[in-house]
Formats: structure tokens, C-alpha cells, sequence
């Protein structure tokens, strides 16, 4: 109280005092004033004057905090301008720097404009140039135009002055040819009748004469005609083979074999045969274009199947290995090849594969073996090798046909063994006991057969090459399951399949062809009150088991057929060893082709249609385009004949 009531007095002389006791006043030092006041002696005011002060210097004070608020404020919003400022400086620094980036682009761009506009100018003036260059060459183009209208019209007098002059030339050159054959035919007569003496009329002998020289005519046609034909047919199967590659589809081929008149006819179908075959009658019905063929079903109605091509049963076996000659020659490039007959037991399948002898009943395995053997002599600058190998699925177990074969190589987890081939069967069991078959996969993913025997066929020496074969074909047929039924005296009870690896190399930069060719002979399909078994002894049984085995594998060959037409995500490849083995070649990477055989008698109509049917699905089948197996092996020549059983 005392130092505000210092301050006020300050201000505010006392009446006691005189303005010449004070000293002068400094609004800037309140201390002066204070130690000023402080050493003087006070009057003592009056209570009311105290109390005036104390009033007036609240009101002071408050103006004070008043003032001293300002101060902050205004302190505060100094604070504010000088950042302000500085974030001002700060933006202009940068705007001016972008302003110098802006005129330096400003001026790049200027440049490319006017070199953008020099180049304008420079494209115009050669858009000019090419226009005129453009009129010139129209110009040519039409005078050119006006001499091939003029040429083609010289060609065209030419070419019918040429096609009339050859036309009667063609004429001259027939009727001179048909007067001498007149002439010689003539000669030959008077010759005749002069050796024996006789007097013929002349007229006669001009008849005969002239008959002779058209019948000469027309055979000369007739022959022509058929190289023609031949010509074609061998355009038409090399183009549609160039299609069916393409597209991948499966190959069908449909044969009929002819009525068995040599064969004893004792009971069911072949009693039915002999009948029909007396009678000449059949409810297959092949078209002459020989891709089509109708089949009586029960209603005695027709049904039409086309297909790739329709033997009848007179056609030979020559003639039906070269229809797949191509097919199977691909098994040198590298391709993965599968032939499979297909249809019910006693259709002719063994007959189509196998064959019989070593002239013209040969089948497709050792025609296709010689094939393959005469067309590595002119592939120079490769070194081949050929295995083969043959086995049989006897109720959904692999069985190695060639354990009786001496001195044949194995698979490298096995060891060599070698039997009399007096015993095949028995050798086979024994042999199939300590190695028995499995289907593997080896690193590539290429199917194999574990264990199975390999038999090496000489390339150099094709005679060689076709007597080892000879042997493996002999011991494959005696050690195969076969039975008799009341369908067929010899019925194949398991499905053969007959596989040739083929491996070539390039002597020069080092190239592996690996190729398969793969022939299968599948066990025919049949009904039970047809085969007509005696489940009362154990023979019988055996063949039930056969049967059901035998029609439930060829099921499955449906399925994977009817899988791989739906495009579907899951073939059931392993549900039946035959699809396992012949996964690679139906798998989409291989090449396949279906024979389907048929029966010509009435008593197999159902299963003919149910063959032609299956056919049919089968032939809509894409697979896709098939791959080679080539790769960079070795290129150091001569390269190593492949004894084991996995596909290296």
C-alpha cells in the first residue's frame, strides 16, 4: 500500500508542497520515484485521500494489465509478421526459381517448336515429292494395266490357238496309233492265215482288226485312269493326314474282316458264319469313298458312320499298312506313336497287328519294324539305335513276354537272366516273381515299365534287324495268354502292346530324337451269354475273371476318351493299367490311332454297333498337337545303344 501510495503521490502534489520540492517527472523510472519518495518524510494524508488513491491506483492498474496485454499482443503479432515475412521471402525465393525453370523449358520448348516446325515443313515437302512420285507410279501402273489386258488377251487367242492345235494334235496322234494297232492286228491276222492257208474275207478281218485296237485303247485308258486315281488317293491321304495333325484329333480306321469259310464251324457265331457266309449276306455295308459305312441295327434300320477310312474285307494287308505308313514313320522324329486295335473277340485285331508268315499275311509290327529299318539308311549324319520290348496286361497285371528270349538286356535295378525258350510260361512266373512289373515315372515324366526286357534290333544289317524281330514276335505269341471260347478258338485274354524306342543322335551338333512307337493288341471285348461259359468248373471261372477284367479296362479306355473330349480337369489315367501305360501317347504330347475291327455276321451286329459308336466319340477326340522329344544330348558321334528299360 505504501509503494502504490508512493506512486500515486508521484503524480499528485501535496498542498503542503510546492512544485519546486519535486524534482522533475519521469514516466520511465518508478524506482527513481520510489527511492525519491522513500527518502523524504511524508505528510500523512487524510483518510478519504487514501482511500481516493487506492481507488484511483486500482484504476491504474488495471489499465496497466491493460497496456501490458496490448504489449503481448502486439509483441505476439510481431512475432507473427516476422515469420510471416520470412515464409514470404521463402516463397519468393522459390517462385522465383521456378519462374527460371519455367523460362528455361519456356525456351527448350521454344527450340523444339521451331525444330518441330522445320521438320513439318521438311515431311510436307516430301509428302509432296512421294505425291508426284505416287502420280508417276499411277501412271505406270496403268499403262502396265493396259499391256496386261493386252497380253492376256494375245494369251488368250494363244492359248486356244494352243489348246485346239494340241486338241488335234492329241486326235492325229489317237487315230494314227489306233491305225497302226489296225495295221499290226490286220498283219498279224494275214500272218495267221497264211501259216495255216486259209482265205478269210477281207471285211472280216478289218472288223476284228479294229475290235482288237479299241479293246488295246481302252485298256491303255483304264490304266491311266487307275495312276490317276492312285495319284490322287495319295494327295487326298497326305492332305487329310496334314489335317488330323493339326487338329490332334484321334485317327479311326474301321476293318471288316471277311467270312472264315476254312474254319470248322461247330457251334454258335461260327455256325451263324457258315450260314451267312453260304449266303453272302451282312448287315455292314461299305460305301465306295471309303470313309463312310451303314450297319443294320435291330430295327433293321441303317445307321451311317463316317470316319478316316473304311476297309472292306477284301482289301489286303499291304494295303492297310500303308494307309499308317506316315503314322508310324513319325516314331523316328521323336513323336510318341500309339496304334491300338480295337472291337470284340474274333474281329480280326491279332490278324491286323501280328499277321502271320513272312510274305504278304504279314501285320503292321513287323511291317512297321521293316519300314523304320529301310528308313534309317538314308538318314545320314545320325546314328540309331532300336529296342524292343513286348508284354501283356493279364487281368490288370503286367507280364513281360519276352523272359524267354537268351542274352537280352535289363533294367539296371535288375540283373541279366536268360532261359530255355522251351518253357516260356514257366519262366515268365519265375521271372515275374523276383522282378515283377511296375508302371513308373521317370525325372522327364515320361512313362517306363520297371524291369521289363529289352531287345536290342540291329540297324546296320536290316536282315539281321527283321530275324531278331522274327524271334521276338515267336516267344511273344507262346508265352501270351490265349483260351478257348465258343466266340473264337484262340481269343487273346489280355491286352499285348508291343513298343519300339527309337533313339537317334546328330553326329554333328549333338540332337537326341527319343521316339516310341507303340502297337497295341487289345483282348476283345465280349458278352457273357454269348461266350458261353461253364461257371460250374474252374476252367470257367478263369474265364469269368478274364471277361469281367477285359471289359472293365476297356470301360476305362471309354472314360479317358470321354474325358479327354469334355476337356475335363481329371483324366482317370491310372484307374486301369492299359490308359497308365498309354498315358504319354493319349496325354496330349503323342500321336494315336484306333483300328477298329468288326465282324461281318449278323449274331455280331450289336457289338459292331457298339464298336462303331464307341468310334465315333473316340474319333472327335482332340488331343492336341503332338510334341517332339528333342534334346541337346552329347555331340560326341556314335553314340550308346540304351540297354535299360527307363527312357534315358
Amino acid at each position: 500500500i505504501v509503494l502504490e501510495t508512493t506512486a500515486v503521490h508521484s503524480n499528485c502534489p501535496s498542498p503542503q508542497s510546492t512544485n519546486a520540492d519535486y524534482p522533475p517527472p519521469d514516466n520511465n523510472a518508478t524506482t527513481s520515484k520510489l527511492s525519491y519518495f522513500l527518502s523524504r518524510k511524508q505528510p500523512t494524508p487524510p483518510d478519504n485521500s487514501i482511500q481516493s488513491l487506492q481507488s484511483e491506483n486500482a484504476s491504474l492498474q488495471t489499465q496497466l494489465q491493460s497496456k501490458q496485454a496490448e504489449l503481448d499482443s502486439l509483441t505476439s503479432r510481431l512475432s507473427s509478421i516476422g515469420l510471416e515475412k520470412n515464409q514470404l521471402q521463402l516463397d519468393a525465393a522459390f517462385h522465383h526459381e521456378e519462374l527460371t525453370n519455367v523460362q528455361a523449358m519456356n525456351e527448350t520448348l521454344t527450340q523444339e517448336l521451331e525444330e518441330m516446325t522445320q521438320e513439318k515443313w521438311n515431311l510436307w515437302e516430301q509428302n509432296r515429292l512421294l505425291q508426284e512420285q505416287l502420280l508417276e507410279m499411277d501412271a505406270v501402273k496403268d499403262a502396265k494395266r493396259a499391256m496386261e489386258v493386252e497380253l492376256h488377251t494375245s494369251q488368250s487367242s494363244w492359248q486356244a490357238e494352243k489348246e485346239q492345235m494340241k486338241t488335234e494334235h492329241e486326235t492325229l496322234v489317237q487315230k494314227l496309233k489306233f491305225d497302226l494297232r489296225v495295221s499290226k492286228h490286220k498283219h498279224d491276222i494275214l500272218s495267221r492265215n497264211a501259216a495255216v492257208d486259209t482265205s478269210v474275207d477281207s471285211s472280216q478281218e478289218d472288223d476284228v482288226a479294229t475290235l482288237q485296237a479299241k479293246l488295246e485303247e481302252q485298256d491303255e485308258t483304264i490304266m491311266e485312269l487307275q495312276s490317276k486315281l492312285l495319284e490322287n488317293e495319295e494327295k487326298r491321304r497326305s492332305m487329310h493326314n496334314q489335317i488330323q495333325e493339326l487338329r490332334g484329333n484321334v485317327r479311326v480306321y474301321v476293318r471288316t474282316r471277311p467270312f472264315l469259310t476254312h474254319h470248322d464251324f461247330t457251334s454258335g457265331d461260327r455256325t451263324e458264319e457258315k450260314k451267312e457266309c453260304c449266303e453272302l449276306s451282312s448287315p455292314i455295308n461299305i460305301h465306295p469313298s471309303g470313309t463312310s459305312l451303314t450297319i443294320l441295327n435291330k430295327e433293321k434300320e441303317e445307321q451311317l458312320f463316317s470316319l478316316d477310312k473304311v476297309f472292306a474285307p477284301t482289301v489286303s494287308q499291304k494295303e492297310v499298312f500303308e494307309e499308317v505308313a506316315d503314322f508310324v514313320q513319325s516314331a523316328i522324329d521323336g513323336y510318341n506313336v500309339c496304334l491300338f486295335s480295337y472291337g470284340q473277340t474274333g474281329s480280326g485285331k491279332t490278324h491286323t497287328m501280328q499277321g502271320c508268315g513272312n510274305a504278304d499275311m504279314r501285320g503292321i509290327i513287323p511291317r512297321a519294324v521293316e519300314l523304320i529299318l529301310d528308313s534309317l539308311k538314308g538318314r545320314s549324319g545320325w546314328d540309331f539305335t532300336l529296342e524292343a520290348s513286348f508284354l501283356e496286361i493279364y487281368n490288370e497285371e503286367l507280364k513281360d513276354l519276352l523272359v524267354a528270349v537268351p542274352n537280352t538286356p535289363w533294367d539296371s535295378a535288375s540283373t541279366n537272366n536268360s532261359t530255355d525258350g522251351s518253357d516260356s510260361r514257366k519262366a515268365l512266373k519265375n521271372t515275374n516273381d523276383k522282378n515283377k512289373l511296375s508302371i513308373k515315372k521317370n525325372t522327364d515324366g515320361r512313362t517306363y515299365v520297371k524291369h521289363l526286357r529289352h531287345v536290342p534290333i540291329d540297324t546296320t544289317n536290316a536282315t539281321s534287324g527283321m530275324a531278331t524281330l522274327e524271334n521276338v514276335m515267336t516267344c511273344a505269341a507262346r508265352s501270351r495268354s490265349v483260351a478257348f471260347t465258343h466266340m473264337n478258338a484262340t481269343s487273346s485274354r489280355s491286352h499285348s502292346v508291343f513298343s519300339l524306342h527309337i533313339r537317334g543322335t546328330n553326329l554333328e551338333n549333338g540332337l537326341v530324337a527319343r521316339g516310341t512307337l507303340n502297337l497295341c493288341d487289345l483282348a476283345g471285348s465280349e458278352r457273357l451269354d454269348r461266350s458261353n461259359h461253364d461257371l460250374s468248373t474252374p476252367e470257367g471261372m478263369a474265364r469269368l475273371k478274364e471277361t469281367q477284367s477285359i471289359n472293365k479296362s476297356l470301360s476305362t479306355l471309354g472314360d479317358v476318351f470321354s474325358a479327354l473330349s469334355a476337356g475335363s480337369s481329371h483324366v482317370p489315367y491310372r484307374n486301369s493299367k492299359l490308359t497308365y501305360l498309354l498315358q504319354d501317347c493319349l496325354g496330349g504330347d503323342g500321336k494315336a490311332l484306333m483300328f477298329v475291327n468288326l465282324s461281318p455276321t449278323v449274331e455280331s451286329s450289336f457289338e459292331s454297333l457298339c464298336s462303331l459308336r464307341f468310334a465315333q466319340r473316340v474319333n472327335q477326340v482332340e488331343l492336341g498337337r503332338a510334341t517332339r522329344d528333342v534334346s541337346q544330348g552329347s555331340s560326341s558321334g556314335g553314340g550308346t545303344t540304351a540297354t535299360s528299360a527307363s527312357p534315358s
